[in-house]
């Protein structure tokens, strides 16, 4: 089992002379922040060995090191020490050495690109489609990537936003797509939420930078000139939500631990919590009461 990354117990540090400031998290590893690394290399180097002295003799696991780019001349450094590269973002990369032998069980850099798309309808059960500039023939549903620390629900209702100019609330996940090798050899993962149109939002409104056309089109409309799989996947998903009354998988917010923000876990059920559980009477009539809505 590899480790995971939201094991960090919370700030636990350790400073012993001329070894870096780290904080520990519950595999025995070894955080180093960015407010941490000299921009002395010379520095850098000295306190790097000293450190990795004093963490084998504490029989430390994982090491990493974040060297902002302010510091990027020590990163050759690093490397002669043997860590490699974990991840890089604009302002640091990561760096990461595993001490102990065999099989490295840090955990890999975040592998998959997330996605969503938002099924609108209106009044007629005609559906909301729009074209990019880049392929003005080829009709979709608005959609686009997850903005960092954004939910579905979140980034699904800004998109049709965005793309549209059509308010919208979001109801539920209907399905999602799994694609191989998508960017940089990366997985994609692709959501296709259910919204409810806002009464008031009735006024299309594009954005002319990505958006080449968009109108409203009867459902068979999009059926005929569905082509490619993922249209066709979203037509078969909008048949069952409309026809045979499929509701998909609806969110729950959940709270995780030192994990702040919108948590939420999507699933097809009764409205059932776990409280419920543990009185089976309520958890009958609950059960009841969502088999004859």
């Amino acid at each position: 089992m590899r480790m995971s990354l939201s094991s960090a117990s919370p700030a636990s540090r350790e400073e012993i002379g001329d070894i870096f400031i780290g904080k520990d998290d519950v595999f025995k590893g070894i955080t180093v922040e960015e407010d941490q690394v000299p921009n002395d290399p010379v520095l850098f180097e000295k306190k790097l060995i000293s450190s990795l002295t004093h963490w084998k003799s504490k029989e430390r696991r994982g090491i990493w090191i974040k060297i902002p780019i302010s510091a990027s001349q020590c990163i050759p450094l690093a490397v002669k020490q043997g860590f490699v590269f974990h991840h890089a973002q604009p302002t640091y990369v990561m760096m990461t050495l595993w001490l102990p032998e065999g099989e490295n069980k840090l955990p890999k850099y975040t592998s998959h690109y997330i996605g969503c798309g938002g099924v609108v309808l209106n009044e007629k059960n005609e559906i909301l489609l729009i074209t990019e500039k880049e392929r003005p023939e080829l009709f979709k549903i608005p959609g686009g990537a997850l903005d960092a620390g954004e939910e579905i629900a979140q980034a699904v209702e800004r998109e049709v936003w965005e793309e549209t100019g059509i308010k919208a609330k979001f109801e539920s996940v209907l399905g999602f797509r799994h694609l191989q090798n998508y960017f940089f050899g990366h997985p994609d993962i692709y959501f296709i939420c259910s919204l409810k149109l806002s009464p008031e939002s009735t006024t299309i409104n594009i954005d002319p930078k990505e958006i080449a056309k968009c109108s409203w089109k009867p459902f068979e409309e999009f059926v005929a000139m569905a082509t490619y799989p993922t249209q066709k996947t979203v037509a078969r998903l909008v048949n069952e939500y409309v026809k045979n009354g499929y509701r998909g998988f609806k969110p729950v917010p959940i709270a995780i631990f030192n994990r702040p923000g919108g948590n939420s876990l999507h699933y097809q059920g009764t409205d059932a919590d776990f409280s419920d559980l543990m009185n089976p009477k309520k958890l009958e009539k609950s059960m009841i009461i969502t088999s004859t809505n």
